[in-house]
This record gives C-alpha cells, sequence and structure tokens, in this order.
C-alpha cells in the first residue's frame, strides 16, 4: 500500500484567485461567472458581493480550479499546479466564511475542450473514441451553514492522503514506473492486467499505518478515484498528486483504483476505516446465442444496504459514494463477474460487448466505543436523483442550475440530507442520501430548468 500526503504548500496570495475576501454577512447566492472560461484568466466573481439579506442555502458548493502552468510543447496539453494548491485554496475560502461547514470533498474529473479550456458547470461531455481525451481534476467543496447554536470554534482546515493499493511483488513506485516504460511501444490489447491488492486488503493495510501514523485530525470523507496507471503507446506514469492528465480513445489502458481520506485538522482522532460494498443483484440466463443480463434496481440495492447499517455497531459513516464497476467475462464467452472489490480494470477499443454496474460503497470510521442499540438502528437510507433537464438535443441544464434545483427541493420537503454526491453517467446527475424515508414537495416546486443563476462558485 501506498500513502502519500499532501505536501506542504506555502498559503497562496489572493491575488491569485478570482474570489476577493468576503465578509461574513455576504449573500448566500453564489453565481457561477466562470462557464467557458480559459485556465489562468482573471475573472470577476460577484458571488460574494454584499447584497440584501438573504437566508442560507441548506446546500451548495464551491469549485476549486488548479492554476494553469502553460504548455512546454505547442499543442500539448498544458500544465496544471498540484492537487495539493485547490486544497489550499478551499482553506483560505473556510476561513474567509466561517459561516460555512465543510460536510464532503470531492475530486470533479472534467474533460477540456480542444482549446484546453474549461467548462465544469457543462452536465454533458464527449469523450473521443480515437482522439486524444484531456482531463483536469477539479476538488469540489459541498457547504452547509453553520449552526446557529454551535459554540464559536476556529474555521475548519482540511487536508488529505492518497492510499495506492500494493503489488504483491516489490516496491509499488518501481513497479508502476516498469508499466508506464513497458507500455510504450505496445500496441493496442497487448496490456495484460497487472496484479494488486484489493480493496479489502489495502485498507487493512492502510488501519496498519494509521495506527502507527495517526491521521493529524477527524476524518471527513473519504473517496474512492481511478488513476490511469499504463496506457500503450505511451510512457505516462501514474501521479495522485497530478491535476491533468490524457488517454488516447482508441489505446488500451489500465487504471488503478484507489482512496483519497479528506481529515479536519486537529488533534489525532486515532481513526481507522471500514468498507462496506452494496452490489445490485444480477440475474444471468441465455437467450438465443447470447447471454441476457438483467440488475436490480439502485433503490433495491440502498433498500439493502439500509438494512444492513441498521445492524452495525461502533461506527460512523462518512461517505457513500455509488461506483460504476466494470463486469469482467472470462475468454469473452463465459458468465459475467462483477467484483466491486477488485483494484484493478482495464478499458479497450474493441467490438467485445462491455457491462458495468453501480456498486454502493459506504466507507466508515470505527469507533472506540460500542453503543447498543446501534446508533443507526432507526434510520432509514434512501436516495433521491436529481437529473439534469434537456432543454433541447444535446443541450442540457448546467450543474448549477441542477443544484439549484435540489436546494428548492430541500427547503420544501424540510428534509435534513445526509450526504450528497455528484453522480456522473451518460451525463451527470447529483444525488442525495437521507436518513429517513421522503416524500415529494407539491406540485408548486416545478421539476424544470431554472432560468436565473445557478448556485455555486468556481474559484481560479
Amino acid at each position: 500500500m501506498s500513502v502519500q500526503a499532501a505536501p506542504a504548500q506555502e498559503s497562496i496570495p489572493m491575488a491569485q484567485s478570482s474570489e476577493t475576501a468576503a465578509s461574513a454577512d455576504s449573500s448566500a447566492v453564489m453565481q457561477v461567472t466562470m462557464e467557458g472560461a480559459e485556465q489562468g484568466e482573471q475573472q470577476e466573481n460577484t458571488a460574494f458581493e454584499p447584497e440584501e439579506p438573504a437566508t442560507l442555502p441548506p446546500l451548495t458548493y464551491i469549485d476549486f480550479i488548479p492554476q494553469c502552468l502553460g504548455s512546454a510543447i505547442e499543442g500539448k496539453e498544458p500544465d496544471f499546479a498540484e492537487f495539493s494548491t485547490v486544497v489550499e485554496q478551499a482553506n483560505q475560502w473556510l476561513a474567509s466564511m466561517p459561516q460555512f461547514l465543510a460536510i464532503r470533498c470531492e475530486t470533479i474529473s472534467t474533460k477540456l475542450g480542444k482549446d484546453f479550456g474549461l467548462d465544469n458547470d457543462s452536465s454533458l461531455s464527449h469523450s473521443s473514441s480515437n482522439g486524444r481525451n484531456v482531463y483536469l481534476r477539479v476538488l469540489r467543496l459541498w457547504v452547509t451553514p453553520r449552526p446557529e447554536t454551535s459554540a464559536p470554534s476556529s474555521p475548519q482546515q482540511i487536508s488529505y492522503i492518497s492510499v495506492l493499493p500494493d503489488h504483491p511483488n516489490g516496491d509499488l513506485s518501481t513497479f508502476l514506473s516498469s508499466l508506464a516504460g513497458g507500455a510504450a511501444n505496445r500496441t493496442v490489447g497487448d496490456l495484460a492486467m497487472p496484479t494488486f491488492d484489493n480493496m479489502q486488503q489495502t485498507v487493512e493495510k492502510l488501519n496498519k499505518h494509521l495506527q502507527a501514523k495517526p491521521l493529524p485530525g477527524k476524518i471527513l470523507c473519504v473517496e474512492t478515484l481511478s488513476f490511469k496507471c499504463q496506457e500503450t503507446n505511451t510512457a505516462d506514469k501514474l501521479n495522485t498528486e497530478a491535476t491533468v492528465w490524457s488517454e488516447g480513445g482508441a489505446n488500451a489502458r489500465v487504471f488503478l483504483q484507489g482512496l483519497r481520506v479528506f481529515y479536519l485538522v486537529g488533534q489525532p482522532a486515532y481513526e481507522t476505516l471500514g468498507i462496506h460494498d452494496e452490489e445490485p443483484d444480477m440475474m444471468q440466463s441465455k437467450e438465443g446465442m447470447g447471454l441476457r443480463l438483467r440488475f436490480a434496481t439502485f433503490d433495491q440495492t440502498v433498500t439493502r444496504a439500509a438494512a444492513w447499517l441498521k445492524k452495525e455497531q461502533g461506527m460512523r459513516v462518512v461517505s457513500i459514494q455509488s461506483l460504476n464497476v466494470k463486469l469482467e467475462r472470462k475468454f469473452g464467452t463465459g458468465p459475467w463477474i462483477l467484483d466491486a472489490n477488485a483494484a484493478a480494470y482495464t478499458e479497450n477499443q474493441s467490438l467485445i460487448e462491455k457491462r458495468y454496474a453501480k456498486v454502493l460503497r459506504i466507507v466508515y470510521v470505527r469507533e472506540q466505543k460500542l453503543e447498543s442499540p446501534s446508533p443507526y438502528s432507526t434510520v432509514t437510507l434512501t436516495s433521491r436523483l436529481f437529473i439534469p433537464q434537456r432543454i433541447e438535443g444535446k443541450t442540457f441544464e448546467s450543474f448549477s442550475k441542477t443544484v439549484l434545483r435540489v436546494i428548492k427541493w430541500l427547503n420544501a420537503t424540510n428534509f435534513i440530507h445526509w450526504k450528497i454526491q455528484g453522480s456522473q453517467r451518460q451525463y451527470k446527475r447529483d444525488k442525495l442520501y437521507f436518513p429517513c424515508t421522503f416524500q415529494e414537495p407539491p406540485p408548486e416546486v416545478p421539476n424544470e430548468e431554472d432560468v436565473g443563476y445557478g448556485w455555486g462558485c468556481v474559484i481560479s
């Protein structure tokens, strides 16, 4: 297992940000002003200019974009600052906006345009099956208002570690370097699946590491990320701190599943992690010369996870994430196999059928004391999916406007959300998780595109 802590960073002057310091009584309306803007440009952001007093939204987000460093070769994708720099931006924002509390950090991978411009508010993207696709990792910080009854405290500060599965034979970094070098002259389809520890083995090794070297703080959330570790015809190397990478749609690629653990800086809490994967029921039957495959619905999967959660003791849930897990099929003709515990998978261009399944991953912190009854015995886990409205053809409402509909829905129902996730399918959707069952709001809360500003802020 490879654990990589966030590198120490000097404070980034706010002159490098498109957002100026905001007062505590700034308006809660956070307007996206960076749509289609190229990286590195200074953009005036009126998101936090004082207006008339407004009620803070029950939930909103801020995107922090790494600084563009330029390109050494004309026509090649530019370099961007490392991921630790956007976490530092988030910490400066939290220090300037003490009325908000961070509830989740999310690493968003967004495809860059033809001129390497970024529109992370778009709900739709297209990846070329033959050309080169360039992606940028952005930090999305989900925040909620600080309770008025909460005791005065210092602003939250966030840090993180990145965790990669081990290779059974030898040092992981050396092995990853050999993968990159060995792939440079290989052709499409000529990549064998490397062997790595599975996810449960990785978590067990991480816990041993945390017992010896506890995190300096309390775990906020944990996410599962895919890192490209090998691609034919390239010598690209895996770097968890890199915010930009590219991949050829026609090349065979190997991806490695890692964990990114975000924590609130403070006194060590001596926490260890556990993972529970709820896989959907899968039914296979022969149909002619082929094999018919059906899955249980996502709601059915959530219901099974809710039943598991009610019985568990000595834990604190920190993340709920739906994952797209690729199914494997031996020799291309055997039964489909779903293994959410696998740490690596391949992608290549071929005529062979591919299948993916939605798996619900619950990450929790093990508590020192067991409670009776279970702390979640009265919790009924449910979820609500918010889909971007189609305007016409391939035009959808922006992500920030979808979040605006989420806010209206929350205000109308008065439900307390538990967890939130941006779910990327064929286009981006919002998924909320609740600790109880819910009812839809009355018809006067329309489920349609809002023509006004969206809710959210972009800082680069």
